[in-house]
């Protein structure tokens, strides 16, 4: 009886020591900043009017001194209308389309981060204050691009409208990608910048298939549809866009790449140490002399 409280004792003891130790490697803390899309609308010059806001939370794991592993839940708004480009010879024609969209997007990913500089700081041993970084990973995302009608000025879902002739589903796989800086302002809290990319699987964050083209306006389930699909000036009905004869002709611009979209801003977080050095607490004990 005696050996087996021993042994619950050391085991406890064991598991407690590792909680320590885990401890120590985990902070918490969170993003907040803005999002940017890039796919078949907005795909020229950097747009400001399209900058939605991004934040989220993230869990970081010190594995080592170099690598960490990060889990993150991520909120962002995308979005990008024609009306935005500057009226060029090579933009006329998105001019002239006037499509527009936005997109809630809720991702949860893991990312590996890879430190530039080791970070060697333990507990009150500040070696190293200012650690740049870079990152990678995998997460999967949900989407929901939405748009103004032009006749009643409420927000359609485009989805199931299938305004490029097919359906497709509002998750999609990102893979993220940037870099970022943090700097130690005490041994428990930090603060940051960092700027992502997200290479995505979908074309479709806009609603637009890179390789689409306008359907047929009779073969569109609802008027909503036929009022979605032409978006250009004083084309808002069937007959209108029978006469300026849409059908066929191409409706997305990128077919070489998917859409990506980019979350950054300033990071947060708090990492958990021990709340002081240990000490002893009992009497000295002098070594004796032998002469």
């Amino acid at each position: 009886m005696n050996l087996n409280i021993r042994s619950l004792f050391f085991i406890l003891m064991y598991c407690a020591a590792s909680l320590k130790v885990t401890a120590q490697k985990t902070e918490f803390g969170f993003l907040a900043g803005g999002s940017y899309y890039y796919g078949d609308i907005v795909n020229t010059n950097f747009q400001p009017k399209t900058v939605g806001p991004g934040f989220g939370v993230l869990i970081r794991y010190h594995y080592n001194k170099r690598i960490a592993l990060r889990g993150n839940l991520m909120y962002c708004r995308v979005q990008g209308a024609d009306s935005n480009l500057v009226f060029r010879a090579d933009t006329k024609w998105q001019k002239t389309r006037n499509l527009a969209f936005y997109s809630d997007i809720l991702e949860v990913s893991g990312t590996v981060e890879y430190s530039l500089i080791e970070d060697a700081n333990k507990s009150r041993r500040m070696h190293n204050r200012v650690i740049p970084y870079v990152f990678g990973g995998i997460g999967i995302f949900y989407f929901d691009p939405m748009a103004i009608s032009p006749v009643s000025g409420k927000p359609i879902a485009l989805r199931p409208l299938m305004l490029g002739g097919e359906s497709y589903l509002p998750v999609a796989v990102a893979f993220p990608l940037g870099v970022g800086i943090r700097c130690y302002i005490t041994k428990n809290w930090q603060v940051g910048v960092e700027l992502g990319m997200r290479v995505t699987t979908t074309s479709n964050l806009d609603d637009i298939e890179g390789s689409s083209t306008y359907p047929d306006p009779a073969t569109l389930p609802n008027d909503n549809a036929r009022i979605m699909s032409v978006r250009n000036v004083n084309s808002v009905n069937t007959e209108t866009q029978m006469a300026d004869n849409f059908t066929g002709k191409p409706r997305g611009k990128i077919d070489y790449i998917s859409d990506l979209y980019f979350i950054g801003g300033v990071t947060v977080s708090y990492r958990l140490w021990p709340k002081g050095a240990r000490t002893y607490q009992g009497m000295a004990i002098r070594c004796p002399r032998f002469y």
